[in-house]
């Protein structure tokens, strides 16, 4: 259950990275059919992230765990891929909210002990 909602994480990030792609001028230039392919080969790689995700649902004995680990990934993933890609700027304030973020969301996903009260 979690190494697929960690693929679907991983796909959704690529998407993002292919659909930031066909706005790029230096990818697609005045190319309609390379601007086509991206946008194809997005909805294509969106659609096998859902399909891991849906995977990680039907496993799964919740549906927060699976949506924790999806998210997590897909925003750790995003920002690296933004940073070492795109030359976009992540200061440490950004990392300390991711970090934060993934703690929040790992707090919410974790098991519960359920206490009898008598």
């Amino acid at each position: 259950m979690f190494y697929e909602a960690f693929l679907a994480g991983f796909w959704s990030s690529l998407g993002s990275t292919i659909g930031k792609l066909t706005g790029a001028e230096y990818i697609v230039g005045d190319s309609y059919v390379i601007w086509a392919a991206l946008l194809i080969v997005m909805v294509l790689v969106n659609t096998w992230g859902c399909r891991h995700y849906l995977r990680s649902l039907d496993a799964a004995s919740d549906s927060v765990t699976p949506t924790v680990v999806s998210a997590a990934t897909s925003y750790v993933l995003s920002g690296l891929i933004g940073v070492m890609f795109f030359d976009e700027g992540a200061s440490v304030r950004w990392w300390i909210g991711a970090t934060l973020i993934i703690i929040g969301l790992a707090l919410v996903a974790r098991p519960r002990n359920k206490q009898k009260f008598t």
